[in-house]
């Protein structure tokens, strides 16, 4: 049997190989036959636009996006609801991260709305609003979309991802914010484990509407349990556990998404196996997983 071509482009994403070097992420990547690549945008910088090119070219990589437009330290992102003073302080720096992503290439700005907030939860809308708006906005001006994630998942949440307050986490809801907003270079940021957390809804996709989706992060969900139990840590290659990936894939297709789709794992078992072997199977997952009988057991 003639293996279907996937429908989106495999691509990996940095937390997938966390605590790989950049040069070795993108090295790894290559060699596993990914052609399109997340980064964070701090390490990038760290290494330097023109070397990071260099890199690129050498492997045959592109970026599809990348994280960090708030930065949380040398690798990680901050989320959209990061303390007032911190966002004051990454606004001092902006513009010097859109050039980066300017200068790679890279289409998308990723960030994470928070899903609970110290903030009530119409203070916490109205700055989430007003930050999307900020940051969409500077990021055009450097040919730049801002993809906004929306995070499902409620248990087990870092700190700065929790607290006391319902702010919004299902794509209806960051959509409903978006065109709040005000902005036309904010999108949504589909993540396939978040999606089923949230009731595997197609109806959740379709009604985005055509171009609102920015880009794709895949993982799956565990066979056991209730998706709304499921934490970050029990992510699995995508085709190894129960989400209905044609359905997946059919509702992206609807909205008119022909971009990549990003393997993103947080599961401290797969994470341990061999670098190569991640990115290996990472590369296969994301290819054949949207046709079930293609896909590895």
């Amino acid at each position: 049997m003639t293996a279907r071509p996937a429908p989106f482009r495999p691509c990996l994403n940095p937390a997938t190989l966390s605590g790989v070097d950049l040069p070795d992420f993108l090295a790894l990547a290559s060699a596993a036959g990914f052609e399109a690549v997340e980064l964070s945008i701090q390490q990038a910088q760290a290494l330097g636009a023109a070397r990071v090119r260099d890199l690129l070219a050498e492997h045959g990589l592109t970026v599809a996006a990348a994280s960090g437009i708030l930065p949380a330290g040398p690798v990680l992102p901050a989320p959209l609801l990061v303390d007032t003073a911190a966002y004051d302080t990454h606004l001092q720096t902006l513009d010097e991260r859109l050039k980066t992503f300017a200068e790679l290439g890279c289409p998308v700005a990723t960030t994470v709305l928070n899903p609970f907030s110290a903030l009530n939860q119409r203070d916490a809308l109205t700055l989430a609003r007003q930050r999307i708006a900020r940051l969409a906005d500077a990021a055009a001006e450097y040919g730049v979309r801002l993809a906004v994630e929306a995070v499902s998942v409620v248990d087990g949440l870092p700190p700065e991802l929790d607290g006391p307050h319902p702010v919004a986490a299902t794509l209806p809801a960051l959509a409903e914010l978006l065109h709040e907003s005000g902005t036309d270079n904010a999108a949504v940021l589909v993540d396939s484990f978040h999606w089923a957390v949230a009731g595997a809804d197609p109806d959740h996709i379709t009604a985005l509407g055509t171009g609102a989706v920015g880009h794709v992060q895949i993982a799956d969900i565990p066979h056991a349990g209730t998706p709304r139990g499921c934490t970050d840590a029990l992510r699995l290659f995508p085709g190894d556990g129960a989400l209905d990936w044609p359905a997946f894939a059919d509702a992206l297709t609807r909205v008119g998404y022909t971009g990549t789709a990003s393997v993103e794992l947080f599961n401290p078992v797969l994470r341990a196996l061999p670098e190569d072997e991640i990115a290996a199977r990472s590369h296969r997952a994301a290819t054949i997983c949207w046709n079930p009988e293609e896909a590895p057991r």
